[in-house]
């Protein structure tokens, strides 16, 4: 007996069942119902992914067919089409270049902790097994959801995911200071986001990028001669430009918070900009769609864009630190912004340096060190010199007098030093080369830190490698040489202005009252039929 259920799907390809069931209704000219009947009785020859499917439908394929580049992008197709979980987070990724930190992930793509909903460590490992979708330990990110089936390595995603990352946490530290200031927020309760697990600001049942309980009349309510505060939520992605599929998570966010909670929230979503179709659909659902240009004005919306395209060339050719530096003098108002930049403002200094001063050398910046598939270590700026000596120089650029947390040397001798040594002795290219550690620090070591380097210095023999401590005065003596790059140093790591108290850079994080005492302190309760809201921001 034929097996049609078997012939049409190894003729059309890895589908849902119910697409099977219509396959099958043309093909045979059956009626329906006969048709499911077929897919339902199907062989053990058909096999199913054990993966939830809209109105439990399966998603079928034939034991050839597994694997093939037919059956991921199906499988995606299938997936996306479901538009639900598993949908937002194909979305939520393709979005943001294909690799996230896991820690963004239930934010970017809406994943409810709510009840009867599917729990983010479900949904992520479902995706994760159907070999779609992998987790990577990227150094500086932390654990990563990434997409597995990929025409771009890993090497070639991370530059521009990095370069956004690092754009859109200035830009949430700036909104977050025009919000402060507008009175959005609650002084002192404002939460961001981090690579850190458990750590996402938290709404009601969602996360979001940027959260504050606000007191703002519209918001706040009343509760036993008390007001109740409502929230701001705030989700950001910038890139050239957002279109509806993009924002499709975040629209699911606020319309079910609204329907499943009595929180009031005023809710944002920042970007460079929209398509039209995007615009449209944020604006009916009564969403602020604001663009880094008419939050900052257009010198800081194409700072932002400029400093995204500086920072994702740092894997294929040099960036001008001079030209950062302009950048920084744009994006650096804000305390928390600048401390963002500095860091990266001064591996590109340490990498000119390198290029200027070492004739011969291949310099890397960001360079990831990988064992077994997954990422264990990251040299900030690689110097190689064919035939001599490789430098794997360690750059901290901290606002003098600031202490280095004695966990970063720590982590530095024991774990970085050692797994990038056993990587390099592993490669035959560089075998046999003189190896050097280095820490290059604006800020100060505190006198455990001294020690704990001192003692490794003293202990290891140098023809195994070497370890070298650049401190402020070092660094400054190295760039004499250079003008250009010694005014970039003395500006940003010298004698930088951030250097000054913190209440002259930042009078609004230095109220001495706070937000709700000022604004209801001279009101009298009066009760105009509003519920209290219970409502709680945590850090989920």
């Amino acid at each position: 007996m034929r097996d049609h259920v078997l012939e049409l799907l190894s003729s059309e390809g890895p589908q849902l069942s119910g697409q099977l069931a219509v396959g099958l209704e043309k093909w045979l000219g059956i009626t329906p119902a006969a048709a499911r009947k077929k897919v339902e009785r199907r062989s053990k020859s058909v096999r199913e992914l054990k993966l939830p499917f809209a109105r439990k439908a399966k998603f079928l394929y034939t034991a050839a067919q597994y694997g093939s580049d037919k059956f991921w992008r199906r499988l995606a197709e299938a997936l996306e089409e479901g538009n639900g979980a598993y949908a937002r987070v194909i979305r939520a990724l393709r979005a943001r270049g294909g690799l996230l930190p896991l820690a963004h992930l239930a934010s970017a793509a809406g994943i409810s902790s709510g009840d009867r909903q599917i729990s983010f460590e479900r949904v992520w490992q479902d995706l994760v097994a159907t070999e779609l979708f992998q987790t990577i330990e990227v150094p500086g990110l932390g654990e990563c959801f990434a997409f597995a089936k990929k025409d771009a390595s890993l090497e070639e995603l991370l530059p521009e995911v990095r370069a956004r990352l690092i754009a859109e946490t200035v830009l949430l530290q700036s909104v977050q200071d025009w919000a402060a200031r507008l009175a959005f927020g609650s002084y002192g309760t404002f939460k961001q986001r981090s690579n850190q697990q458990g750590a996402a600001p938290t709404v009601s049942i969602f996360q979001w990028d940027l959260t504050a309980p606000s007191y703002v009349s519209a918001l706040a309510t009343w509760s036993n001669g008390r007001p109740n505060p409502g929230f701001m939520v705030l989700d950001v992605l910038l890139k050239e430009e957002v279109g509806l599929s993009d924002l499709l998570p975040f629209i699911y966010k606020c319309k079910t918070l609204r329907q499943v909670h009595k929180t009031r929230t005023l809710q944002f979503f920042v970007a460079h900009q929209y398509s039209r179709e995007a615009l449209d659909a944020i604006r009916r659902e009564g969403i602020i769609p604001a663009t880094t240009e008419s939050l900052f004005g257009t010198d800081v919306a194409r700072a932002l864009m400029e400093l995204t395209a500086t920072l994702a060339q740092v894997a294929t050719q040099a960036i001008d630190p001079e030209k950062f530096s302009r950048l920084f003098e744009k994006l650096g108002k804000v305390e928390g912004a600048a401390g963002t930049l500095r860091g990266a403002l001064f591996e590109f200094v340490v990498a000119d340096v390198m290029r200027r001063s070492v004739a011969g050398a291949s310099i890397d910046m960001n360079k990831i060190y990988r064992k077994d598939g997954k990422d264990i270590a990251e040299v900030d700026v690689r110097v190689v010199v064919p035939r001599q000596e490789i430098r794997f120089i360690e750059c901290k650029g901290l606002i003098p007098g600031n202490l280095l947390p004695d966990n970063e040397i720590e982590a530095w001798l024991t774990k970085r030093i050692p797994n990038v040594r056993k990587q390099t002795n592993d490669n035959p290219e560089f075998q046999n080369l003189k190896l050097t550690f280095e820490l290059w620090l604006t800020g100060e070591l505190s006198a455990e830190a001294q020690r704990r380097i001192a003692e490794v210095q003293a202990t290891v023999r140098p023809n195994l490698y070497t370890v070298k401590v650049m401190l402020a005065r070092d660094i400054e003596e190295s760039v004499k040489r250079f003008p250009d790059l010694q005014g970039v140093v003395k500006q940003h790591f010298l004698e930088h202005p951030t250097a000054a108290p913190i209440d002259v850079i930042n009078p609004v994080s230095k109220r001495k009252i706070s937000q709700a005492a000022a604004r209801f302190s001279h009101l009298a309760h009066s009760d105009y039929g509003s519920e209290p809201t219970g409502a709680d921001q945590s850090a989920a």
